[in-house]
């Protein structure tokens, strides 16, 4: 059997963040942390919306329309991607998942959840000058 206690010396780390919500005080809700492999892997799907996202807005009504679908739709990944778990929401008597509150639940707090997980991506000022 496999002991899981380490060393006082080691690093820890958790791969998740809790977080409380502003707009649903009974509301907290875990995103991932980033790590090198989630930064291409959400990269790479993030770049072909953005790139047609910033096009279309330059357009007409109807390309201005489909870059307002266009940030819907990459709202939705980055909840996919990002949010693993909530905790004091039901949503139709049920406790809420990540899809029930893609497809169910408050507007508000999916774009708060976004916002937590657009700010959690930003490398941070020591995170850019290591690179």
């Amino acid at each position: 059997m496999m002991n899981c206690l380490l060393p006082s010396r080691e690093f820890r780390y958790q791969s998740l963040s809790w977080h409380k919500s502003q707009m649903f005080p009974d509301v907290s809700f875990a995103v991932r942390k980033m790590s090198l492999a989630d930064r291409i892997q959400l990269t790479n799907q993030l770049k072909d919306l953005i790139s047609k996202n910033e096009f279309l807005r330059a357009g007409d009504l109807q390309e201005q329309s489909e870059a307002a679908v266009a940030d819907l739709l990459t709202k939705r990944l980055y909840v996919e991607w990002g949010l693993v778990e909530l905790r004091g929401l039901r949503i139709d008597q049920c406790a809420a998942t990540p899809e029930m509150l893609l497809h169910k639940g408050p507007e508000l707090l999916t774009d708060e959840i976004v916002g937590v997980i657009r700010n959690s991506l930003e490398l941070t000022e020591q995170e850019r000058k290591n690179f």
